[in-house]
């Protein structure tokens, strides 16, 4: 009864907080967000224990337009990090492991010039907007780095970094990933 209560209490926050909040989310403890008007989730999502969010509007002085959207019916586990100054995309009907990390940006563009500079002082960089289709497993440990378009009911296998995109139907692995099987009908 007092954990239903404790759960009541975090989504009238959380509603406070994010104008476009589905019906039935669940938020564990621990849950961070940072500018939840660039955020929209679906209905009947669950983000496990310290998860956090993340629409970067600006940085050390640098403006960006970062767009954040949920599906429906997205499962979480713990300490799960999606960050964003371009957008990120999530499909409906996605499960996703614990220490998932989708995330458009980085701390510069990885050129010499850059190498004097402290990373966090760096300018953050898109290469390019993040699409997650879909019907989606995505194991433990999984990274999803910036310009990645997965298409729907794939299967990314835990530890897995993947760079590029990734076709419909498919189940990828490693570091970088790679396609170790296409399913069809």
């Amino acid at each position: 009864m007092i954990n239903e209560i404790v759960i009541y209490i975090r989504r009238c926050l959380l509603r406070k907080r994010i104008v476009n909040l589905g019906e039935n989310v669940i938020v564990e403890k621990n849950f961070q967000i940072k500018n939840p008007e660039c955020i929209s989730i679906g209905n009947n999502c669950y983000f496990g224990p310290d998860c956090r969010i993340e629409a970067w509007t600006s940085y050390k002085g640098i403006l960006y337009e970062p767009i954040i959207k949920i599906g429906d019916n997205l499962k979480i586990n713990s300490k799960c990090h999606i960050g964003s100054i371009n957008k990120i995309e999530i499909g409906n009907n996605c499960l996703f492991g614990s220490n998932v990390m989708i995330i458009d940006h980085s701390h510069g563009k990885s050129i010499y010039s850059e190498l004097n500079i402290h990373p966090s002082d760096r300018q953050l960089y898109s290469k390019g907007e993040v699409c997650i289709g879909d019907n989606c497993w995505l194991g433990e440990n999984v990274v999803i780095l910036p310009n990645v378009h997965i298409g729907e009911k794939c299967i990314i296998g835990a530890n897995a970094v993947v760079t590029k995109d990734i076709p419909p139907c498919c189940v990828v692995v490693g570091n970088p990933s790679v396609i170790v099987k296409r399913m069809k009908k």
